[in-house]
């Protein structure tokens, strides 16, 4: 089966885990025999910089270690004009399938990650070319797809594309049949993280995220100053990652006095993270919102239990057995739950935690693709 994944992101500029979903994803399928999967990305470069985008080299190919991801550079329009911008991106991805299967046999599946622009967009070459498209929808905002300007884009999508999403919580929104729909949740690569644990003194929290809005990294730093308050010294939080409000976030560790007490290290591997995991005895997630948080699944492979908002994703397989759930925004609830997890960290069953964690592990999500894409190709 030859399947041509199309995502809307895919890492690079300052955003380094923008769509590293998509790479893993990738990579997870072209592990399994008979299968070969490519990517073909559209890369829209910010109308800001017009003049560095006149010289840039508009075509590239990346190989990654099983697949490859045929690039083409585009300047993105949207903000001038969405339909002009957005016929642009069509006539782009167009181009450069034309040119991929001058060298690739014809997909059997494209599949497309985000309803907009990639999904609207491989709707059309599906549709054009009779290739069966599936859609997977990641993002928090997912529903603005089917409202207002963006309104023709959904629809189509809805009727071209049999789609998935990365949460029930979604998929529930999505307005189709149960029989055009499916959840299709991100994967976790989850053998790289079950390292022999350790005892570990003190209260030693990590967190892995995205520097971006909504992530609300400042929430942690007031719930555990209430801690250190309360004569809980011996805390350390260790944040991993990187993005636009690392500035914001640094700043605000500092105005509440908190700066011996947090590490920013940046963005690391998988492996680093899990050697990071293993000197942790819990994550914390603030979010307003998340669709799946795969921290969440890394954490739990890693064998520590978890604090999190009730931000939706996790709430789907994040029970009492796992750690806490609090309200989002209650920084008081957010303390007591930390505490409370930390007084009985001892107690937390890690066979169990791990295997919460497995419901999502490479073999298992990528067995769910191959169902649902057999089931289509066998209505074909």
């Amino acid at each position: 089966m030859n399947v041509l994944v199309i995502p809307a992101w895919y890492p690079s500029g300052k955003d380094k885990l923008m769509g590293i979903y998509h790479k893993e994803f990738c990579q997870a399928l072209g592990n399994i025999k008979n299968i070969k999967v490519d990517m073909l990305f559209v890369d829209r470069q910010r109308i800001k910089a017009p003049i560095k985008y006149l010289f840039m080299k508009k075509k590239e190919i990346i190989k990654e270690k099983n697949y490859n991801v045929y690039i083409t550079k585009m300047l993105d329009l949207d903000k001038i004009s969405r339909t002009l911008s957005t016929k642009n991106y069509v006539k782009k991805l167009e181009k450069i399938y034309l040119d991929y299967i001058k060298t690739n046999n014809k997909p059997d599946i494209i599949h497309a990650e985000e309803i907009f622009p990639s999904g609207y967009a491989a709707c059309v070459l599906g549709k054009k070319y009779h290739i069966p498209v599936v859609v997977t929808e990641h993002a928090t905002y997912f529903e603005r797809f089917f409202k207002g300007e963006y309104k023709e884009y959904g629809n189509f999508v809805l009727n071209n594309a049999y789609i998935t999403t990365v949460s029930k919580f979604m998929l529930d929104k999505i307005p189709l049949s149960n029989d055009k729909k499916s959840v299709l949740p991100n994967l976790v690569d989850t053998e790289i993280f079950k390292k022999k644990r350790n005892k570990i003194k003190g209260l030693r929290i990590v967190r892995a995220t995205a520097l971006r809005e909504g992530k609300r990294i400042d929430d942690l730093f007031k719930a555990v100053k209430i801690l250190i308050d309360n004569n809980i010294k011996d805390v350390h939080i260790t944040i991993i990652g990187d993005g636009f409000l690392e500035k914001y976030y640094k700043d605000k560790c500092h105005e509440l006095g908190m700066d011996d007490y947090v590490d920013f290290i940046g963005r690391k591997t998988k492996e680093e993270i899990a050697e990071i995991l293993n000197k942790n005895n819990m994550t914390v997630i603030t979010s307003d919102m998340e669709t799946f948080c795969i921290p969440v699944i890394e954490a739990l492979a890693s064998g520590m239990p978890v604090v999190s908002t009730k931000c939706l994703g996790p709430e789907e397989y994040l029970d009492e057995k796992c750690g806490k759930l609090v309200e989002f925004g209650n920084i008081e609830k957010l303390a007591q739950a930390i505490k409370e997890v930390y007084d009985n960290i001892d107690n937390y069953d890690i066979n169990y935690l791990r295997s919460v964690a497995d419901r999502y592990s490479s073999k298992n999500i990528t067995d769910m693709a191959l169902k649902i894409y057999k089931e289509i190709l066998s209505k074909k």
